[in-house]
């Protein structure tokens, strides 16, 4: 495991011959938070940075916190991901704010999606049909892609980097299971986070395969130390889990330093990658992104899913 330090140090080395732009999904608390407060500090405030979530107020606290530069740009960009119709509007704002003034759409460099929450409901549907834990942890993710991959593309057409990371837990080593996908009929807690996870691992190899020039990576923060991580339980889980967190749990300002390597270290610059909370490779024996008809039936069923 690479020490912090080390970490730290290769995140304050990296340098741009242009000023990257970067979309946090998610970045208004937890590790979406602080792998964005991570980006700030290794470029120095030289970038410019949006940061999409539902809290204004939260995301204007962080955007004070960052490195001023002359050439600073932060903004927010307000949504409910919940919702895919909501995903295509704020990716439309995104596409306005990072537009040039002679009205030519620049690239998009970087786009980290981290949306989720941790509750303990069951099947919980939005007014789209899709569960709400589903509908962040793996749909509003990759809709978000759909919607920003020709900024992506010409971003690695330009020869700029062009990567695109999903916070959640990748190398489950099961077999995808397509037997209902979504879970409309036999979901629990269990079944929802395996899915969840499986999805996204057979997203970046599929993503991976149709954009070699974009980097796709599924990376795991490990346990951290979040508001979130305890927010929704239930009140007597709350007390048991608060502590194991505080104690046990890395802080934002480290897991975001681990999870920005994704985004720095070259190794990961173009392809596939799943990554462990240290940003090493996670071993291909957890992987199983192999199975290409039960990959097709996912995806026919994704493409269904998200659109209106």
């Amino acid at each position: 495991m690479p020490s912090l330090s080390s970490i730290r140090a290769s995140n304050a080395a990296f340098t741009s011959a242009y000023r990257p732009t970067a979309l946090f999904v998610g970045g208004t608390s937890g590790c979406g938070q602080g792998t964005a407060e991570a980006f700030a500090r290794a470029t120095q405030g030289r970038a410019h940075i949006l940061i999409c979530g539902r809290n204004r107020e939260a995301a204007e606290r962080i955007i004070e916190t960052f490195p001023k530069h002359p050439e600073s740009k932060y903004e927010f960009v307000q949504c409910d991901v919940t919702l895919m119709k909501n995903v295509v509007t704020a990716a439309e704002e995104v596409k306005h704010k990072i537009t040039d003034a002679d009205g030519k759409k620049t690239t998009l460099n970087y786009l980290v999606l981290s949306q989720g929450i941790m509750v303990m409901n069951g099947f919980d549907p939005t007014s789209e049909g899709i569960d709400k834990k589903l509908a962040l942890h793996f749909y509003s993710r990759w809709k978000f892609v759909d919607e920003l991959l020709p900024l992506l593309e010409k971003a690695s057409t330009d020869g700029e980097e062009a990567r695109v990371m999903s916070i959640l837990d990748p190398g489950t080593g099961s077999p995808l299971d397509t037997s209902d996908l979504g879970l409309k009929n036999t979901f629990s807690l269990a079944r929802a986070a395996k899915h969840a996870r499986d999805y996204n691992d057979n997203f970046v190899a599929e993503y991976s395969s149709r954009h070699p020039g974009i980097s796709f990576i599924h990376i795991y923060p490990g346990f951290v130390n979040t508001p979130g991580a305890t927010k929704n339980l239930p009140w007597y889980l709350k007390p048991i889990a608060a502590p194991i967190a505080h104690l046990g749990g890395r802080s934002l300002g480290d897991c975001g330093e681990y999870l920005a390597t994704g985004l720095f270290n070259p190794a990961y610059k173009a392809g596939g990658f799943y990554l462990n909370q240290d940003g090493e490779p996670v071993a291909k024996s957890k992987l199983n992104v192999d199975d290409l008809e039960a990959r097709r039936k996912l995806v026919e069923h994704y493409t269904k899913e998200v659109a209106f």
